[in-house]
């Protein structure tokens, strides 16, 4: 029985199987001469170091998020149900819509810290009810 494989990984497999077999029989050819490598040159910097990454806010559900390692509640719900993925989708999209701002309350509920939040200097506020 004959299997005829046209996967590029089972080539990939024997070629490197092949090349150890080789390199069994004859382990001198697995030293790799040292004039042979190029010089690794590191470019020199200002002394300055990368800039931090931004910090993100993460909605949890509709009505708290993480923020710089705190966790907060907002002080106004902004989406109507806040529970379930919608609502916490729903905040995420508010969150990262601009510059954000949290001026926590100092109201802590199970752990999590009551806030203002603003986004580009805007107030949330509650929607109106219809």
């Amino acid at each position: 029985m004959m299997c005829v494989f046209r996967s590029s990984s089972v080539l990939l497999v024997a070629m490197v199987l092949a090349q150890g077999a080789a390199l069994a029989a004859n382990p001198a050819a697995a030293v790799v001469d040292p004039s042979r490598l190029g010089t690794v040159r590191i470019p020199e910097g200002d002394g300055s170091v990368a800039p931090l990454p931004p910090v993100r806010a993460y909605a949890i559900d509709g009505r708290s998020f993480f923020y710089g390692g705190q966790q907060y509640i907002l002080d106004t719900p902004v989406v109507v149900d806040d529970r379930g993925d919608l609502a916490r989708q729903r905040l995420q999209e508010i969150l990262d819509g601009g510059e954000l701002s949290v001026h926590p309350l100092g109201d802590k509920l199970d752990g999590s810290e009551r806030a203002q939040v603003r986004i580009n200097g805007e107030l949330l506020a509650a929607p109106p009810r219809n």
